[in-house]
């Protein structure tokens, strides 16, 4: 009972409601432990402009997001802080003459095809820069100016080089259609989805001290932030904030189920 209440209270401190995936990880160690799951709408994509003709491509886009996000987790790791996401809602500019080109009912497999590859690209791009530049930061001392440098960071990554790796063949894709004009069809409509979307994140930093043993939390704290990031700017804030704990008691379930409890303590 007594190991249970120190589980309950480190979890009403860091485990918040609308968490895609929460996963803790040794800072001397590179293997990721998943201790949470628990579901969340997907990342909301919005147009810019109301047409009612383009409903059924921005259908076509949040249906591909829904399926995705069965096997996403918006958690990523880094050092000692772990970057949970949410809040994600995605703007797509679709006046854009480069995208609205593509918006035809004969397109719909396509227009799905490239947001695959254009949330590939994201993930791939998030988890990139957790890996490269997490370490450096300290949230706790100097969160404004490193959650800046972060930000800039993630622009640089998705934005500031897409045109120059997708020109030169450097992005990888995945379960590329079949089909040879559909692919080729996606990969324009990625190539215009990409430079005219906007996004803008809620969440939260979770840093986490293990002790002299590396198997016991010592200690936790949350930085909340908020972020808005495209090919233009970067801009982010960030506070001290308590997660909520409506869902506590899930997570607890959840390390039973995983088996977990008995590695952690």
């Amino acid at each position: 009972m007594k190991m249970m209440n120190i589980i309950l209270s480190f979890f009403l401190l860091v485990i918040f409601s609308n968490v895609k995936a929460a996963t803790f990880q040794n800072a001397n160690n590179n293997n990721t432990k998943l201790i949470g799951y628990n579901p969340i709408s997907q990342p909301t994509v919005t147009f810019t402009i109301y047409k009612e003709k383009h409903i059924p491509y921005l259908d076509a886009i949040n249906d591909v997001f829904r399926n995705e996000s069965e096997n996403t987790k918006y958690a990523f790791q880094g050092g000692n802080y772990h970057w949970i996401i949410t809040d994600f809602d995605i703007s797509i500019d679709n006046s854009s003459r480069h995208l609205k080109k593509h918006f035809s009912s004969n397109r719909i497999e396509a227009i799905q095809a490239g947001t695959t590859f254009f949330i590939a690209y994201i993930k791939k791009k998030f988890k990139d820069v957790i890996s490269r530049c997490m370490y450096k930061y300290d949230f706790e001392s100097n969160c404004p100016d490193d959650l800046k440098d972060f930000a800039n960071n993630l622009k640089a990554s998705i934005y500031d080089r897409f045109e120059y790796e997708f020109t030169h063949g450097l992005i990888k894709y995945e379960s590329e259609p079949k089909d040879v004009k559909v692919k080729k069809s996606a990969k324009k409509i990625f190539k215009a989805l990409v430079p005219n979307s906007d996004m803008a994140m809620n969440g939260h930093f979770i840093k986490i001290i293990w002790d002299s043993e590396n198997n016991r939390l010592t200690h936790n704290i949350s930085i909340y932030f908020s972020m808005n990031i495209n090919k233009n700017n970067a801009n982010a804030t960030c506070y001290y904030k308590s997660p909520k704990s409506e869902i506590a008691e899930s997570f607890v379930k959840s390390l039973r189920k995983h088996d977990l409890l008995s590695q952690m303590y």
